[in-house]
């Protein structure tokens, strides 16, 4: 052994250990299965077997390329070749994917079991699949059939009857007759898809065919020349028996076909004459179907009367009921035409029906009975008077509030009359609150030779003596009520002091609550029948007054000049207040004084109070309102 040779031999079979000589050329990604006349073909077969040596067997694989011959999609394509370039190289799984042919046919099937019938037809629908020639057979489903029906034959490559063949295009065509497992389906026509593929392919499919009627569809379908069941004699006889003999009454039946769920609608009055009575409405229904009458009573709320339904029920109506004997309107038969009864030709807008002693006036209609005699009976909208059979309108005496009694606000008192619970009066807050405070302070006086209505000769202006009085009145806006104050005048032979007390008043006049846009300079305002006229405002009103012309309007006073409107000032107007103010308070201290025994001191030091000169009674005022925002 020479040294390469063990050299060689003695490095292992590794990789990394062997070196290659011959570089590889190609780098291709090698794959091993491919098209070959548009069949998916083993392309290393041969190779492996060259490889084998001579000892392999010569047998040729069944996928291999030389497997497959030449003409063999040629052979497959004869009678549906397509586009060359495209069918030649693709699988038929490729090129007819979700291509199906529709046939419409039918199958006729022995019916034992019934003397009518010995056969019955069933339509079915033949799917075939192109791209790999399978046959799906469907029944579409018939309401009421009675018969299992959906999918008559699964998907699958059905075998020819008799031979190991398979059904394939070529076998079917309209007229063509298949025999498939037991039964013998006849293609009766096909979709547009499917003549559209035969055409494609140089077939021509034939027209439809008709599919035969089975004797019992045709019995079905065809017309019956009476519109009677077939009875038998005994229930003739059962009919008869139970009083309506076979084709009696075939006019009641036919005008109840035509005319069921037809009502006509009356509306009517009965004018009850006796004592104690008045007019009842009611509603008159009229029934085409049978010519029954039923009349329903109207409901009229709080009339005292118990609801009742009706006041006829649903019958025939006679129009002279001493003709009719018991329960015979409500059977219907029996009379042979002597009792008379109500029919639509009876019934006119303005006339009378008797029901049973009762005289009711048709006064109007609905819209559907208006159009029922115009289409039947020719009548015109003049046929329809507009009848208003209502009761004149009663009307009934409102009953007056009371006179106010004095005693409490008018408001709290007047609700004792609107409720049964009396309410309390509810108060504007917001005014409450944004005008708490905002009080407007005018002089006043007797307006002398007062001819107003309300106002005395004797306190409103006609005794001379009253010509020097003056008046503070106040008004506060938070809730419309003013007070009068007089002013005490020395030997005036007058007591000042408080001469109205604070509230609410009416204006004699007009009826209604003095409000602020009332008291203005020279208006008059009259309570309890004394007219007093304004003279002047403080400094604070006139303000007031000129900021606020949307209530005054052009009675609102410009800036305020002091006597502009007579001797007595602003100055005058407030002194006159805290004097008012200051001499009430004496008056209470000199009244409890005198309510019980006191000693010569006290007394002295109240008389000492009383009698304090005018200018304290100014200083006093002024030191009373030395906290208030308005002056």
């Amino acid at each position: 052994m020479s040294g390469s040779q063990s050299g060689a031999a003695a490095l292992p079979f590794l990789p990394g250990y062997r070196v290659e000589l011959a570089p590889k050329e190609r780098h291709h990604k090698s794959h091993i299965f491919d098209l070959a006349n548009g069949i998916r073909v083993d392309l290393n077969k041969d190779k492996l077997d060259a490889r084998a040596g001579a000892g392999a067997t010569s047998s040729v694989h069944p996928l291999s390329v030389s497997s497959v011959p030449k003409d063999y999609r040629a052979s497959l394509d004869s009678s549906f070749g397509t586009a060359g370039a495209t069918m030649s190289r693709l699988p038929a799984w490729v090129a007819y994917d979700r291509k199906v042919l529709r046939f419409s046919g039918y199958f006729k099937e022995s019916v034992h079991a019934s003397s009518q019938e010995n056969f019955r037809v069933r339509k079915v629908l033949l799917y075939f699949y192109l791209e790999d020639d399978s046959i799906h057979i469907a029944e579409p489903k018939v309401e009421n059939s009675g018969i299992p029906q959906g999918v008559f034959v699964k998907r699958h490559r059905i075998p020819k009857e008799g031979s190991n063949a398979f059904y394939s295009v070529d076998d079917l065509f309209i007229g063509a007759e298949l025999p498939i497992y037991g039964r013998v389906f006849r293609m009766t026509d096909a979709d547009a898809f499917t003549r559209a593929f035969y055409a494609q392919n140089g077939v021509q499919l034939a027209e439809g065919e008709s599919v035969p009627v089975d004797p019992f569809t045709k019995r079905q379908t065809s017309h019956a020349h009476s519109h009677h069941k077939a009875m038998s004699d005994l229930k003739k006889f059962m009919e008869a028996s139970l009083g309506k003999a076979m084709h009696a009454g075939i006019e009641q039946t036919q005008q109840f076909l035509q005319n069921d769920g037809k009502v006509l609608r009356f509306y009517a009055q009965w004018d009850d004459d006796k004592m104690y009575g008045e007019i009842r409405p009611y509603i008159v229904h009229f029934f085409l179907a049978d010519n029954t009458v039923e009349i329903q009573e109207v409901a009229i709320p709080n009339a005292g009367r118990d609801p009742f339904p009706s006041l006829l029920k649903r019958q025939k109506l006679p129009k002279n009921f001493h003709e009719v004997g018991m329960d015979l309107s409500r059977i219907g038969v029996g009379d042979d035409g002597k009792v008379l009864y109500y029919s639509p030709t009876d019934f006119r807008v303005g006339g009378w029906i008797q029901v049973y002693g009762r005289n009711l006036f048709l006064c109007g209609a609905d819209a559907f009975t208006k159009d029922y005699y115009k289409r039947h009976y020719g009548l015109t909208d003049a046929d329809f008077p507009r009848l208003n059979m209502d009761d004149p309108e009663v009307s009934l005496r409102t009953i007056e509030p009371p006179p106010h009694n004095g005693f409490g606000s008018e408001e709290d008192s007047l609700a004792s009359f609107l409720y049964l619970m009396p309410k309390v009066p509810k108060a504007d807050f917001k005014k409450l609150i944004e005008l708490d405070g905002v009080n407007l302070r005018f002089l006043a006086k007797f307006r002398p030779g007062s001819a107003t209505p309300g106002a005395t000769s004797q306190y409103g202006g006609g005794a001379k003596v009253d010509a020097g009085r003056r008046f503070i009145v106040t008004f506060y806006l938070a809730n419309d009520t003013f007070q009068v104050f007089e002013k005490f005048e020395r030997n005036s032979g007058f007591v000042g002091g408080k001469f109205l007390e604070r509230g609410r008043f009416k204006n004699p006049l007009t009826g209604e609550w003095y409000s602020a846009r009332d008291f203005y300079l020279g208006s008059s305002i009259i309570v309890n029948k004394f007219e007093f006229e304004i003279l002047d405002c403080d400094e604070y009103t006139a303000k007031f007054m000129a900021n606020n012309r949307h209530i005054w309007g052009e009675h609102a006073v410009g800036p305020h000049q002091p006597n502009a409107f007579g001797p007595e000032s602003t100055q005058q107007i407030r002194d006159t207040g805290a004097t008012n103010e200051r001499e009430l308070e004496a008056n209470a201290q000199q009244m409890q004084t005198r309510s019980r025994p006191q000693s010569s001191a006290p007394a002295a030091a109240a008389a000492a109070s009383y009698q304090q000169s005018p200018s304290s009674a100014r200083q006093g005022y002024g030191a009373y309102n030395a906290g208030s925002p308005r002056y």
